[in-house]
């Protein structure tokens, strides 16, 4: 969409947001604060969604927290991944520190460490990370209910939807504005982890999208030109400045800019480039056009660039650039004509934009991008000069080696232009505002009053700095009559003016001083850095806090499901009650007690036939699409429903991945004859989650939900789930720690493990086969394929305008079923969504066999490989 697109008002005011810059280690600190970002966010060590950024250490995090908190910037510690068991103490340190030096909050993913930090530390805002894929009101409901005072929404959601959430929450939110873009849902990738041994979730991804596939649709290779190239699940960077106007009006509190790993530059200019925006959206009279909101946009393209998109929040589909996947520029031109040398190759353009020499560039050749230094420029009649202008047609010198594979046509990109980066190197640090009151009487000693001089936007979020504050420094000199020479009024405004190398800046100064005295120029420039120090110093005082030193074991009592006291540090707070105990839930639904003296079996499937295949085959539990309820609720099939209930198979209805409200909305109905019927759902997002709670649904909770923990497993128990399912990144070890801390708690629910079938790599609101099914490539019925370089082939499914990409291989941990039990697991789950009737009966019968013992093989399907995930190598 461009930004003919938006219509651009000029008497729009609002509460300006914060800019919300990221910040990958000191540098980058030093440059969010150049750019004017009013907070920050930061990593310690590797328990953040950025392994690759340098990030902070816990020694050098009470240094960066003054820092940004001189000049008057927030600081949110990125403790966004999930936290394994034995893992939770050292991330209760990590907090219990970042809490002592100040943080002003902490972004989460792991809502069993959302619970644990809301009632340890009740005066530290919790973040709930985009990793917890929360997409509608009911979400932001139920981690508001755990303790989050903010939620940072997915990506996928518009405008309108924003302002949906925003209007109808009682806590803050917040949306991605610029920078990179996750193809899948964040908190719901699997590809980086089941290709690389990296996971996504836990900030180590490996990129799988940004590099090359082809599809194959029923056997047959799809040119690359339906798809518009190499890279058809890369995604552009997002950026939003020339439609702001519209994301403002939705009342977010904070507009997120993605980069922990990119150059400080980068940083300082995207920073200011929103912080400019805001400004002027949010002052009458001063909105910025079109024109310098694109002339802004530019500048961001030549820092970091493969191609731009508005994002599913200005409501743009095609958030893909199947072109190419890395950083290549701002576009230069295209090459007219190529002269050779044996030093160097010089590459006739017109300029699309300036350059000077030492400028770097990168080719768009037939085979790959290139990457050069511009090493001369030469005008047409051979003169050499050191820069050049847009419009122009100049040669550029760029090395031989490099040159050879360039040919006519090609399209050049700009990838540094120095001038611009020394422009924002040298940008100088954002300051405080102060005002100065000076009094200058004969007789009396020198004074100096100095106090902030405006709250900031959002001040009333922080509770420590509800006051403005106003410090007085008096001198001991005490101000005497001129003897020669005296004080004049402007030298004392001038010397105060003057702050130094201070944070702060001195927007007023007032003075009060009789005529003819007389004042050393040492005693007024001491006194004004007295001052600014005291103010400092009282700035800094504010953010001390005392270290609790929690020990995770005081707290083991949070696992109880059935034990809806909270109290934590004298803080009584009362989870929604369930309308019954877990207990009974579970086996009005399963027929069975909770406490399973044996390991059940669980099946997934698509098709109502498949259901009845896999209860007959011997399945304990069988899930299946919620969308398949009237078909199995009609005349033909309730007998044989009933029937299932009477011999205890437990039919279990799946609510989708993904669930936008208005598709919340439609789904409440069916949910509630699910209920009506005896049934319970299994939820895999945290709104059908909040909404099985409100409709008083036993529910199970999927393997979407990354549970790495016995408290978060808890958390769900005490929602109403009485099962939940571990998640896939998990190896045997750290499956048998949950195990064994559930086994302590009162009321826990049952825990699952998938050990058969396709692991979904990864979902995507974006419309992957559209061009295919645009041209008939794809039909209803075809088999496709996304093959990579290596040959592996990932299925993919259209699902409404979704796309769902699975796993190349297929999981099977039937050679170590029996050996399974002794981990703890209740229930081993098999998904046979792709299989058919009797490969769904072959299967099952091999693992009901496997359960009593039993040595079994599965005889290999034909080209499909197989794995035994992480259940022995873990992430």
């Amino acid at each position: 969409m461009s930004a003919e697109n938006y219509t651009f008002t000029h008497d729009y005011t609002c509460t300006p947001p914060e800019v919300l810059a990221p910040v990958g280690d000191e540098e980058a600190l030093l440059a969010a604060i150049r750019g004017g970002a009013d907070a920050v966010y930061l990593g310690v060590g590797e328990f953040n969604a950025r392994q690759g950024a340098k990030n902070f250490t816990i020694e050098n995090l009470d240094e960066a927290v003054k820092l940004a908190h001189s000049h008057g910037v927030l600081v949110y510690l990125a403790l966004n991944i999930p936290i394994k068991q034995k893992e939770l103490q050292h991330a209760l340190e990590i907090v219990d520190c970042a809490y002592a030096v100040g943080i002003d909050a902490v972004i989460l993913q792991d809502l069993g460490l959302l619970r644990l930090l809301s009632g340890i530390y009740p005066d530290l805002e919790l973040h709930a990370s985009t990793q917890m894929t929360i997409h509608n009101r009911g979400g932001v409901d139920f981690v508001a209910g755990l303790g989050a005072k903010r939620v940072i929404v997915s990506r996928e959601l518009t405008t309108v939807e924003v302002k949906d959430i925003v209007d109808h929450s009682n806590v803050e939110i917040e949306v991605f504005v610029h920078g990179a873009l996750c193809y899948s849902y964040s908190g719901k990738c699997l590809f980086s982890s089941f290709l690389h041994g990296r996971s996504a979730n836990r900030g180590a991804c490996a990129q799988p999208c940004r590099r090359r596939y082809r599809f194959v649709v029923n056997g047959r290779d799809v040119d690359e030109r339906h798809i518009g190239g190499s890279y058809p699940i890369s995604c552009a960077e997002l950026s939003t400045l020339t439609g702001l106007e519209d994301i403002i009006k939705t009342g977010v509190v904070s507009l997120k800019i993605e980069g922990r790993m990119k150059k400080p530059e980068y940083v300082t200019a995207s920073a200011a480039a929103y912080k400019a925006a805001v400004k002027g959206i949010c002052s009458p009279g001063e909105n910025p056009t079109k024109e310098e909101l694109e002339a802004r946009e530019a500048e961001l393209a030549k820092l970091f660039y493969r191609g731009f998109t508005r994002g599913f929040v200005l409501g743009e589909k095609g958030v893909s650039h199947p072109k190419y996947s890395s950083n290549y520029g701002s576009f230069l031109g295209k090459v007219i004509d190529i002269s050779r040398s044996k030093g160097n190759t010089k590459l006739t353009v017109r300029l699309n934009q300036d350059i000077q020499v030492k400028d770097g560039i990168s080719i768009f050749t037939r085979e790959r991008m290139l990457g050069s230094a511009v090493t001369g420029i030469i005008t047409i009649s051979g003169e050499h000069i050191k820069s050049a202008k847009k419009g122009e047609k100049v040669g550029l010198e760029i090395s031989s080696k490099t040159g050879r594979a360039v040919q006519r046509g090609d399209e050049l990109y700009l990838t540094t232009d120095t001038q611009l980066l020394d422009a924002l190197q040298k940008t100088k640090l954002k300051t405080l505002p102060v005002s100065l009151k000076v009094r200058a009487r004969k007789g009396e000693r020198f004074t100096v009053v100095i106090g902030e001089e405006c709250k900031k936007p959002r001040e009333t979020r922080d509770k420590r700095r509800e006051k403005t504050l106003v410090l007085e420094f008096t001198d001991d000199y005490i101000v005497q009559k001129a003897e020669k020479a005296p004080t004049t009024v402007e030298q004392i405004r001038k010397t105060m003016e003057s702050l130094g190398d201070t944070s702060f800046e001195a927007v007023s100064v007032e003075i009060e001083a009789d005529e003819n005295i007389f004042i050393p120029v040492g005693v007024l420039k001491n006194a004004r850095r007295k001052a600014a120090d005291l103010l400092l110093e009282k700035v800094l005082s504010g953010d001390k806090r005392e270290q609790k030193h929690p020990d995770l074991e005081d707290f083991s009592y949070l696992c109880n499901s059935q034990n809806h006291s909270n109290e934590v540090n004298g803080q009584d707070k009362q989870p929604p009650a369930v309308s019954e105990t877990l207990g009974e839930a579970s086996s009005k639904i399963t027929g069975r007690k909770l406490a399973s003296k044996r390991l059940l079996l669980s099946v997934e499937v698509n098709k109502s036939s498949s259901l009845f295949e896999a209860a007959f085959a011997g399945a304990d539990i069988i899930y299946i699409p919620v969308s398949r309820f009237e078909e199995l609720a009609a005349p033909e099939n309730a007998e044989k429903l009933e029937d299932l209930k009477a011999e205890r198979v437990e039919i279990v209805f799946r609510v989708p991945l993904i669930n936008h409200d208005h598709e919340l909305d439609k789904l409440k109905s069916l949910l509630e004859k699910v209920k009506e019927a005896g049934f319970g759902i299994t939820c895999s997002e945290l709104g059908a989650v909040q909404l099985a709670k409100e409709l008083a649904i036993p529910f199970t909770a999927g393997k979407e939900f990354n549970i790495f923990n016995s408290f978060t497993a808890s958390t769900f128990y005490q929602a109403g789930a009485y099962r939940a399912t571990l998640s896939s990144e998990l190896n045997l070890s750290e499956i048998k720690s949950i195990c064994e801390a559930l086994q302590i708690c009162k009321g826990s629910g049952q825990t699952e493990i998938f050990v058969y079938g396709r692991e979904l790599m990864l979902i995507t609101e974006n419309d992957l086969l559209k061009p295919l099914v645009d041209r008939r490539i794809v039909r209803k019925d075809s088999e496709v394929l996304l093959v990579d370089q290596e040959g592996s082939e990932f299925p993919v499914e259209r699902l409404g305008t979704r796309t769902l990409i699975y796993n190349s291989k297929v999981l099977d941990m039937l050679k170590y079923v029996k050996n399974l039990k002794d981990y703890g697991v209740d229930v081993l789950r098999l998904d046979l969504s792709f299989n058919t009737q009797a490969e769904i009966k072959e299967i099952i019968k091999a693992y009901k066999e496997a359960l009593t013992g039993k040595e079994n093989r599965l005889k290999p399907a034909k080209g499909i490989e197989y794995t035994t995930g992480h259940y022995f190598k873990g992430v």
